[in-house]
């Protein structure tokens, strides 16, 4: 290799590291969907939440009874710099947050779900908010 080729591969290095919006053009792996479904009851307390990662901020929500609220995105899969995407819920006089993304295997890491999954639901419910890949029942993820 002469000395043009190492001079060539070395900017093109620098290029993909220090512009991160042109990597994630070429390098685009597969597309993931984050649902929040409200399976509370009617005559419950509105529910509201407010979902975020540390590039999105996507706002604070109320849902009616078996509405949804969904997004989809690319995520960042370097080694050091993950997606992870959280969400603070509150129901009346109750509240949580949690992770709801950080794993391109199983939404959330060690999570219940099928392996690969891209499709990750979190159903809020009176005894908790459980997570599913949107086919079958889900799991309880987290108790109020």
């Amino acid at each position: 290799m002469d000395y043009s080729q190492i001079k060539t591969i070395f900017l093109l290095f620098i290029f993909f590291f220090c512009f991160p919006q042109a990597k994630g053009n070429i390098f685009k792996g597969k597309k993931y969907t984050v649902s929040i479904h409200n399976g509370l009851p009617n005559d419950n307390p509105q529910l509201y939440f407010h979902c975020a990662s540390g590039d999105d901020d996507l706002g604070y929500h109320t849902l009616a009874p078996l509405d949804r609220f969904s997004w989809s995105f690319h995520p960042n899969m370097w080694l050091w710099a993950r997606t992870i995407f959280f969400c603070h819920f509150w129901w009346g006089s109750k509240n949580k947050a949690f992770v709801v993304y950080n794993d391109f295997d199983f939404c959330v890491h060690s999570a219940n779900v099928p392996k690969t999954t891209t499709y990750c639901q979190w159903t809020v419910q009176t005894d908790g908010i459980y997570l599913s890949n949107g086919q079958g029942v889900g799991y309880r993820y987290v108790d109020w």
